[in-house]
């Protein structure tokens, strides 16, 4: 399967000197169209070099943010002639608008809780950018809930060291259902 093939890619890149650069890359491209989420790269790299957990941590946040303010102003810009493309090439149009129905209303609520939803961030980067909502609670959202999400690969990593594969695979739908349910809640009461 082609994801056996990235986590190998990942494994080889995390013993290299250009590691940090692949780590910023990946991060930011994610946000705007790369299909591999960098928490992968995120446990190659930590289980290569845990000494190093913090200052992956840190590069990968902040090239993911930077890689969200692309895909924002991308969408505010030119949405049509990119945005849209990417949508339909994988398929996430139904997302799109699940997204910008929730971002509308609650940005920075929305871009925290994103991050732990299965669907990718990228839908609600241009969802946001698509709708021109205001970029300070969008950006802060955003980081908040990006970051969380890392840390808690980085940290799972440091504790349980490969076993996190299964742990991931296992646990985070379940958890995903868990920020979702409590995050539409929160909507619902604040609607109400």
């Amino acid at each position: 399967m082609w994801h056996e093939r990235v986590w190998e890619w990942f494994v080889i890149q995390a013993r290299r000197p250009h590691a940090l650069f692949w780590l910023a890359l990946v991060s930011f491209a994610d946000a705007i169209f790369f299909p591999v989420a960098p928490e992968l790269f995120l446990v190659a790299l930590v289980l290569a070099h845990k000494e190093r957990s913090r200052v992956y941590l840190a590069v990968s946040a902040s090239f993911s943010a930077l890689g969200a303010a692309s895909g924002y102003f991308i969408a505010a810009f030119l949405f049509h002639q990119f945005g849209e493309p990417i949508l339909v090439f994988y398929h996430l149009e139904a997302a799109f608008d699940t997204a910008r129905h929730f971002i509308a209303g609650h940005v920075f609520l929305t871009m925290a809780v994103a991050s732990f939803t299965p669907i990718p961030d990228k839908v609600f980067i241009y969802a946001g950018g698509f709708l021109g909502v205001n970029f300070a609670p969008f950006i802060t959202g955003y980081v908040l809930g990006r970051t969380a999400r890392m840390a808690i690969f980085v940290y799972l990593t440091e504790r349980y060291g490969m076993a996190v594969l299964d742990l991931i695979k296992k646990y985070i739908l379940w958890f995903s259902g868990v920020l979702v349910a409590l995050g539409t809640i929160y909507i619902m009461l604040r609607i109400m």
